[in-house]
């Protein structure tokens, strides 16, 4: 008997949400985690800093639609000092 190995589908909220209509074969639940963290790095580092906070979520959803992962980050960035004095 063959085993077909389970999709799962990886919906972004970043102030918005963009739900994966194609998802992604993959073999064990250590896959679905790395896909996801993965995903989740990468989108925050080239587009995270758009505001002093920021969030982003990753859901991800088996092929039943039901949500079987999520990882989250939140960035918050705030001047200390006056933005002019701390550039001289």
């Amino acid at each position: 008997m063959v085993h077909s190995m389970p999709r799962y589908f990886f919906d972004i909220e970043d102030g918005e949400r963009t739900i994966d209509e194609q998802g992604t074969v993959l073999e064990s639940p250590g896959a679905v985690e790395a896909v996801a963290l993965r995903t989740m790095l990468d989108i925050a580092r080239y587009e995270m800093m758009r505001s002093n906070e920021r969030g982003l979520a990753v859901s991800v959803r088996d092929e039943t639609g039901t949500e079987v992962y999520r990882t989250e980050l939140t960035v918050r960035a705030a001047w200390l000092v006056q933005a002019e004095s701390a550039l001289c």
